[in-house]
């Protein structure tokens, strides 16, 4: 049944999935040459990657309701990147921090404020093979540090560059980033490969794909290791700063055949990373180590009911943890009616345990030949454990439930549309309904104008709706300093406005895409100092500060943080990407971004801090993205199976948190590789030399933290 499937894929305008991820691919251009949009005579669609992460229908590039960036697997090798987040400085929009002693951020448009409840980026989703990689325990973001893939095991990455919730829920607020692996079909053999380098790095890699009966495996293990970020700007003066980090991966995938309709594809991951924290000679925040690790299973039942029709069930376990407990010192000026000063040193560990479950279930198929669809429904069960983030053992928990469906209509030759839209329904926020439509108009042969409306939400973590944190001096004096306390916030919704045109230019071997946006969100969740309620009052202040009328609250209970919807943002801009192939061994590749961000308050009288604190907050919304940045990447191919490449990113001043008086520095950064293939025998391989920031030192997140060059050799075998 599966080839039959297949042969009249070749016939058919509906594209499906057969089990052979290159049987598939095959399959897709083979169905989608036949349609009428993609005639003979129409061939200049040919060469587009096609793409099946927007609207889960496998299309054209020329044909997405959305921009895409796809990195290949050619750029990911001549990039010489060792981790998945640097590889998206590559996409036009993203900003980067690598790691420092906190997982990397990365962003889409700015929006990441560094604070506590916003250190793992929840605004983009990322997905492995179609699993999400969101954590409850990350409070509902990426931790980066944990991500179950090893570079050389990637097949191309499609990033979304915009709102996707209507295909992949509310935490693909302002993009989504998909990571394809490789078959394990097309992995069968060893392979070894090692970077061995300065400042610490030390990275191994073990993988073996083979078959047990007709049963496709691919079993990879790795380790990564560095020293990270160096030097620190602590006490006034640059001093060595630990920030050492350890990780192992270990990942297992079988397909497997069970008839000439059904395939079954098991997955089983289990990450653990070990990275440094604190400033040294600080006892508020003392050097110490954290240890995190993420446990994960899979299953995907799919089945091909016809030429035209398949149905694909996908259950996933999550199991997250980790911890860090360390002992700090907590002084403030107390409140009591004689205020005194007050020093103790409470045991804390800002780690935890979740459990996630997700049911998904999804059926593609084709009615007519103008018109192809899917809908879905998905279960999505989540429970977090943290004494840091709740001030209590017991476990917090939710519970969500999703309707979601994408329709392609072809009106006409020249003109499709694509219309989807997506319910949800959470335990805790109540209903999201978000809905997206697309028309994408070819105007003349290799050229396509896409005009985009969607409305998205992003549902608050559980950190952020029923969080308590504190500090308090237990079986002592009992006075507390309460750090954060949910009072209540709303799911963000962002309304966008998306005008695209791609070309592709044959007769220059090129290809152009540039995406014009206007993105609104009119309740943006920010982590705002808010009056406490009498139930939860606060001991930290004298009662002359909190009445003061600098401020524009007042809060006789005291004030912690709290998420809360007090911000307007428009967020507008253009950014475009060009892809050109001069010479069959020369490859460039360039993009470009312009992003402004207007920010106000809409209700500042909420506030709890004084009038000078107000504008530096909202500031650093309008900062968080560089108004110019551009990224650049040439690969040439030399005689002598030698492959050279270099990389170049820059981007103007921003700020990562709103803590920082100042924006970091405008930053250039280069990078280059040059590698040497070979082959003895049965004996393949490449040995590379790598060098990062040769230009200058680069700041990470925070102004006080330097990132110096770094360079190593590469050693990859083949048997």
């Amino acid at each position: 049944m599966l080839q039959a499937a297949r042969r009249m894929d070749a016939v058919n305008t509906t594209t499906r999935f057969p089990f052979s991820r290159s049987a598939c691919l095959s399959a897709l251009l083979g169905a989608l040459a036949s349609c009428p949009a993609a005639a003979e005579e129409d061939v200049f669609f040919s060469s587009l990657p096609v793409v099946a992460s927007v609207s889960r229908l496998p299309q054209q590039l020329s044909e997405t309701p959305a921009s895409v960036t796809v990195i290949d697997q050619e750029m990911i090798r001549a990039s010489g990147m060792r981790t998945v987040e640097d590889l998206l400085r590559l996409v036009p929009g993203f900003q980067v921090t690598s790691h420092n002693q906190d997982s990397a951020i990365v962003a889409y448009h700015g929006l990441s404020y560094g604070l506590s409840s916003e250190e793992y980026g929840p605004r983009v989703q990322v997905l492995v093979d179609g699993r999400s990689q969101y954590s409850p325990l990350f409070k509902s973001g990426v931790n980066w540090n944990l991500l179950p893939v090893a570079l050389e095991n990637i097949e191309r990455i499609e990033v979304i560059r915009g709102s996707n919730t209507v295909s992949y829920g509310s935490n693909a607020f302002m993009g989504v980033v998909n990571i394809i692996t490789m078959d394990p079909a097309l992995t069968k053999g060893w392979m070894v490969s090692a970077n061995h380098g300065n400042n610490g790095i030390r990275d191994e890699i073990l993988r073996w794909g083979g078959s047990v009966g007709e049963a496709n495996l691919r079993f990879t293990a790795r380790s990564f290791q560095d020293d990270g970020f160096q030097y620190g700007f602590y006490s006034g003066r640059w001093t060595y700063s630990p920030d050492s980090r350890q990780s192992q991966l270990f990942d297992l995938r079988a397909d497997i055949p069970l008839n000439d309709r059904d395939e079954l594809q098991l997955t089983g991951t289990f990450a653990r990373d070990m990275s440094q924290f604190g400033r040294p000679a600080n006892a508020n925040d003392p050097v110490r180590n954290m240890e995190q690790s993420s446990a994960a299973f899979g299953i995907l039942w799919r089945r091909i009911v016809s030429a035209t029709e398949e149905i694909k069930l996908r259950y996933g376990y999550r199991d997250d943890r980790a911890q860090s407990p360390y002992r700090t010192r907590i002084n403030f000026t107390t409140n009591l009616a004689v205020p005194a000063s007050v020093t103790f040193f409470p045991m804390i560990d800002p780690g935890g345990r979740s459990q996630q479950h997700e049911l998904e279930l999804e059926h593609l198929l084709s009615p007519r030949k103008d018109l192809r669809m899917m809908w879905g429904t998905g279960l999505k069960s989540t429970a977090v454990q943290s004494y840091e983030q709740f001030s209590s053992d017991g476990w917090k928990s939710r519970f969500a439930y999703r309707v979601f469906g994408n329709l392609e209509y072809r009106a006409a030759d020249p003109l499709i549309f694509n219309v989807g839209a997506s319910y949800e329904h959470d335990s805790i926020s109540g209903a999201m309904f978000d809905p997206r439509i697309s028309a994408s108009f070819h105007v003349m042969p290799g050229h396509t104008l896409r005009l985009v409306a969607s409305r998205a939400h992003r549902n608050p973590s559980l950190y952020e709706t029923s969080g308590h944190s504190e500090r308090r001096d237990v079986g002592n004096t009992g006075l507390a300093d309460v750090l954060f306390h949910a009072q209540g916030v709303k799911p963000e919704q962002i309304d966008t406005l998306e005008l695209g045109y791609l070309a592709e230019l044959k007769e220059y071997r090129a290809m152009a895409d540039v995406r014009i946006f206007s993105e609104r969100i009119p309740n943006y969740i920010q982590i705002l100092p808010l009056a406490l309620p009498a139930s939860s009052p606060d001991d930290r202040e004298i009662q002359s500060l909190r009445m003061n009328a600098v401020n524009y609250a007042v809060y006789p209970n005291g004030r912690a943080d709290s998420a809360v919807n007090l911000a307007n943002v428009r967020i507008q801009g253009y950014e475009y990407q060009l892809n050109w192939r001069p010479f069959e061994a020369t490859r460039l590749m360039y993009g470009n971004a312009l992003v402004t961000i207007s920010a106000d308050y809409t209700d500042i009288s909420r506030v709890a801090d004084d009038f000078n604190n107000g504008p530096k907050i909202i500031n650093q919304t309008r900062d968080s993205a560089p108004t110019h940045s551009q990224t650049a990447m040439l690969v040439q191919r030399l005689p002598y199976d030698v492959t050279a490449s270099i990389m170049y990113f820059r981007a103007s001043p921003m700020r990562w948190r709103r803590n920082d008086n100042v924006p970091i520095d405008a930053s250039e950064r280069i990078d280059w590789r040059l590698a040497k293939g070979f082959r003895l025998g049965q004996l393949g391989g490449e040995v590379a030399y790598v060098s990062q920031m040769i230009n200058e030192q680069q700041q990470g997140r925070t102004i006080n933290r330097l990132a110096d060059r770094v360079h190593w050799l590469a050693l990859r075998l083949e048997f």
